[in-house]
């Protein structure tokens, strides 16, 4: 088998991680573990990632490195495709992992600054500005800008939930947080409550 290098390399890394999380969980995964799986050595991981943290947070920015911008003229639909999206590329990560690397990150800051980068600036947070921003043109909400802590809200009370109670979230639970807390922040109004200014009558007209 030829040797393996660049991005091919580190997709079989990242692959073999998530497999070991899955099976073992956080606490019991090691970086030998995840060499092995790869068919590599640990020198080649630690050349990659100064820890095991460090990896498992790469694992969980790969899935989200491609995110479809959904575009269906609504904000409340867009914004329940991307939370779809969050729970479909999240559905096989054990509560363990994220809470264990949570954890990893009170006594390591560089990894907590690494972990806020990731939830503010990954490609998941990034759609959620670009469906805000078209909304905004459409007049379903005020323009922005919109504060990161904003465009990351409803992903953040899913992870929460997810994290302290436990609960993996239905659709029902994505429709309450768009509809009970996100759209409302943003002032959003739906389509059929939009008045475009075609429709609006003048003052001199009106009676």
């Amino acid at each position: 088998m030829s040797r393996r290098r660049g991005t091919e390399l580190e997709d079989a890394i990242l692959d073999a991680a998530r497999e070991e999380l899955a099976e073992l969980g956080y606490a019991k995964s090691t970086m030998s573990g995840i060499a092995n799986r790869a068919g590599t050595s640990k020198a080649v991981l630690y050349r990659r990632w100064s820890s095991l943290p460090e990896l498992v947070l790469d694992t969980l920015r790969s899935r989200f490195t491609n995110v479809p911008v959904p575009d269906t003229g609504d904000l409340r639909d867009d914004v329940l495709d991307l939370l779809r999206q969050a729970q479909t590329n999240l559905g096989d990560t054990r509560r363990d992992t994220v809470s264990g690397l949570i954890a990893d990150t009170v006594h390591d800051p560089r990894l907590a600054q690494r972990l806020r980068d990731l939830i503010a600036n990954s490609a998941l947070s990034d759609a959620m500005s670009t469906v805000l921003k078209r909304a905004a043109e459409r007049g379903q909400i005020p323009p922005g800008p919109w504060p990161r802590r904003v465009i990351t809200l409803p992903i953040s009370l899913l992870r929460d939930d997810f994290v302290v109670f436990g609960i993996w979230p239905s659709d029902a639970d994505l429709a309450a947080v768009a509809d009970e807390v996100f759209l409302p922040l943003l002032g959003y109004a739906s389509p059929s409550s939009v008045v475009r200014n075609g429709d609006r009558p003048s003052s001199e007209h009106r009676g």
